[in-house]
């Protein structure tokens, strides 16, 4: 396992995310996500599992060790075309949907009967959509649009059916911190364990 020194500061807006391997990051960064948006780099790219927010440095480092006991192998995941979230009229972010696989549906229960034996929360506020984020919009190109309008929101083009042109592979589960950047939230690894490819 990968893991890095704690500092007290380290436990703020944590999640646990799958980081999809080095073909997957690169094909993922290639896809078009609209004139006004904002990329997340490729070397942030991920799929959340789970949302903690802020957590106890103890428990913290707890679920940092106890990481390796989620890991089973993990098969390629079919994604799906590329999406405006929550809409193309309204747009906040560029996504790429997955199909809630098996795989991922196992690994995601195995994380939260972890979570509540040490007990930990998880933010709970939207329903598990396997999916990784491309790229976000700045507020001011999100302007209302007439509720006549059938056209994108200022700043987004069409998608044009944007598919990934791989086939996604995922390499490590990650215990990430999160902190909020003028120019988006940059994200630290806590921990990381190899999952290996079924």
């Amino acid at each position: 396992m990968m893991a890095r020194e704690f500092a007290g500061d380290d436990w703020h807006r944590c999640f646990i995310a799958l980081v999809p391997d080095r073909a997957t990051r690169d094909a993922l960064a290639a896809m078009p996500v609209g004139e006004a948006a904002r990329r997340v780099g490729a070397d942030q790219l991920h799929m959340t599992l789970a949302f903690l927010g802020t957590v106890p440095p103890e428990k913290g480092a707890r679920l940092a060790g106890q990481l390796s006991e989620l890991i089973a192998p993990l098969p390629p995941q079919s994604a799906q075309h590329a999406e405006y979230w929550p809409s193309a009229l309204h747009p906040r972010l560029v996504v790429v949907p997955f199909v809630a696989s098996d795989a991922l549906s196992s690994l995601e229960a195995r994380l939260r009967a972890l979570l509540a034996g040490l007990p930990l929360t998880v933010d709970d506020h939207r329903p598990f959509r396997p999916h990784i984020t491309l790229a976000r919009f700045a507020r001011s190109a999100r302007t209302a649009t007439s509720v006549h309008s059938r056209q994108p929101a200022p700043g987004a083009s069409s998608l044009d059916a944007a598919m990934l042109q791989v086939t996604a592979r995922f390499d490590s589960l990650t215990l990430y911190s999160s902190t909020l950047a003028r120019h988006g939230a940059r994200y630290r690894a806590l921990a990381s364990v190899a999952v290996p490819l079924a």
